[in-house]
């Protein structure tokens, strides 16, 4: 089996330029919402920051690391590391059985946990606390997105068991909807319905390109009929056809790794098309 590089979960790669998805959402919805100001391009500076020191690292460190691999052998786990005895600790009791669960817990700690766990968990961490404190600085909005972004990540490493792998549409809500939605809330004002709608028809229109699927398709059309809804024929036209190499992409079935990297600038320029229109 082909072994995968190392990459940080600090820094990352930008991944044949998928990573660059939510650098441009979070600017592109900022330009459909924000007017150009020196606080508004200051907000705009501390939103990127957030987004590539905070939510990137993190959605990384969560959803990356072989979790299920880590944790197969505690299940089975027996042997005892020692503790300071407790008092008053009698057999038989919930006490006696919390003091062997630690016991166990901090033998297979040391003897495999820190050596799996220790630096995604400290990824994780540190990249929730830049997130937390650029997010408290940006204002409320930003804040509940930023604790949206750590649930779902949470949500798809235990739907997909700990195995490092995601779901094109849970990719694709951290690339794209979640970024273009902090970009939005920007001014301060609540996120309207035209702006939440078109960060959810940009997450299937990543998301069906992310795999080789009909899914493509769909996510195409249903943000060209959001484009209509805004009276935008012209760009809803455009947006078709920078999303026509992406469905003869999923047709010559190639591999996934190549595939993203192929269909990624479309999707670039496909993101910039949609803020610019709106």
């Amino acid at each position: 089996m082909e072994n995968k590089p190392q990459t940080s979960f600090w820094v990352g790669c930008w991944e044949g330029g998928w990573l660059l998805l939510p650098v441009v959402a979070v600017v592109g919805g900022a330009y459909t919402c924000t007017p150009s100001s020196p606080d508004g391009r200051a907000s705009l500076a501390l939103a990127l920051s957030l987004l590539l020191a905070g939510w990137l690292p993190l959605w990384r460190a969560i959803t990356t690391p072989q979790w299920a691999a880590a944790l197969h052998r505690w299940q089975s786990w027996e042997e005892l590391a020692p503790l300071c005895r407790w008092p008053y600790l009698q057999p038989g009791t919930p006490g006696a059985e919390l003091y062997q669960s630690l016991g166990r817990a901090r033998a297979w700690w040391r003897a495999e946990g820190a050596a799996a766990l220790s630096r995604p968990l400290h990824s994780a961490l540190l990249a929730a606390l830049v997130s937390l404190l650029l997010s408290v600085a940006l204002g409320r909005t930003a804040l509940l997105l930023t604790l949206l972004l750590l649930t779902w990540a949470e949500l798809a490493a235990f739907w997909n068991e700990g195995q490092g792998t995601v779901g094109a549409l849970g990719e694709a809500l951290t690339l794209a909807g979640l970024p273009w939605l902090l970009g939005a809330s920007l001014t301060g004002a609540p996120l309207s319905a035209p702006t939440t709608l078109t960060a959810l028809a940009l997450i299937f229109l990543v998301g069906g390109h992310a795999r080789p699927s009909w899914l493509s398709i769909f996510g195409a059309a249903l943000a060209g009929m959001v484009l209509l809804w805004q009276g935008e024929s012209l760009a809803a036209g455009a947006l078709l056809f920078l999303s026509a190499p992406g469905w003869l992409l999923a047709l010559e079935r190639m591999e996934p790794a190549r595939h993203r990297v192929a269909v990624a600038q479309w999707l670039l320029l496909t993101l910039a098309l949609v803020a610019w229109v709106l």
